[in-house]
């Protein structure tokens, strides 16, 4: 049984819907549960889905999300190529592209101010600028800004290129400017999905149990379920979420949820990002 759901809806359970696992790694015998440093991961049908690092999908360079204060480009984290039913957009957008960018906690130095004459590649491009027409831009509870973009076969293919720019001039002063492409230097590392082994698959995550959704929690023993343990610390789509507070609320069962890497910064925490009802939320 398939589930259906509309943007934000309900959803029934699916028993047909799949979890999966993101490895890291340059092959399938090589995978990590972490691009930095992670523990060994096994996935008997790894397959290569995309990449996170520095260089971002095959979007025109002016369409790259740009922070919210600095205007320099953000720092882009992950492209993914999703499984079937996690392409909530439709078969013609299989593919996502996520970006962290700057927030109002930082020194930013002077803001970007665009000027197509500048001889700071980064000035020029903020000049020319423009919406991708599938961006998603979010905003934290702090006010940090993160983005999304949907992206079509050709993009996701034509990718991994790096940002737009030249990253020795950013051209916007001194100070600790936030998450942004000029100053980030992650090495590319691919992505692979491999099934999990879950039984909250297919299920809307909720803490009071009644999707069917069950506490990865032993109130009875006071420790976590052993099935649970095993599915600790792994970036992943759908399933159990372990956010590190409440449950979102609108979390469908067709979320992302990351762990930070590279230029992630979540206060040590993780991230749900939902594909379906647009949910977006980070805790520590």
């Amino acid at each position: 049984m398939d589930i259906r759901m509309s943007r934000g809806g309900r959803a029934a359970v699916g028993m047909g819907m799949r979890a999966f696992d993101l490895g890291f790694g340059h092959s399938p015998d090589t995978l990590r549960t972490h691009p930095d440093v992670g523990d060994r991961l096994e996935l008997a049908d790894a397959v290569r889905a995309g990449w996170v690092g520095f260089s971002g999908p095959g979007i025109d360079p002016a369409t790259w999300p740009r922070g919210p204060f600095t205007g320099l480009p953000m720092v882009h984290v992950l492209t993914l190529r999703l499984p079937e039913e996690y392409r909530r957009r439709g078969p013609r957008l299989p593919a996502i592209a996520f970006f962290q960018g700057d927030g109002p906690d930082v020194d930013h130095g002077d803001p970007v101010v665009a000027d197509p004459e500048s001889s700071a590649p980064f000035v020029r491009g903020s000049a020319a600028a423009r919406r991708h027409p599938q961006l998603r831009l979010m905003e934290d509870v702090i006010g940090g800004g993160f983005a999304l973009i949907w992206l079509t076969e050709e993009e996701f293919g034509a990718g991994p290129i790096p940002p737009p720019g030249d990253r020795r001039d950013g051209g916007n002063g001194d100070g600790d400017q936030g998450p942004n492409a000029r100053c980030a230097t992650y090495p590319v590392t691919p992505v692979w999905l491999g099934t999990r082994d879950d039984p909250n698959a297919g299920l809307v995550p909720s803490e009071s149990g009644d999707t069917g959704y069950r506490d990865r929690f032993d109130p009875a023993g006071g420790h976590w379920y052993g099935w649970a343990e095993a599915l600790w610390g792994r970036c992943h789509l759908g399933g159990t979420t372990f956010c590190y507070q409440a449950v979102p609320a609108g979390l469908t069962p067709f979320y992302l949820e990351l762990t930070e890497f590279g230029g992630l910064n979540f206060g040590t925490g993780n991230a749900q990002i939902d594909l379906d009802s647009d949910v977006f939320d980070w805790a520590c």
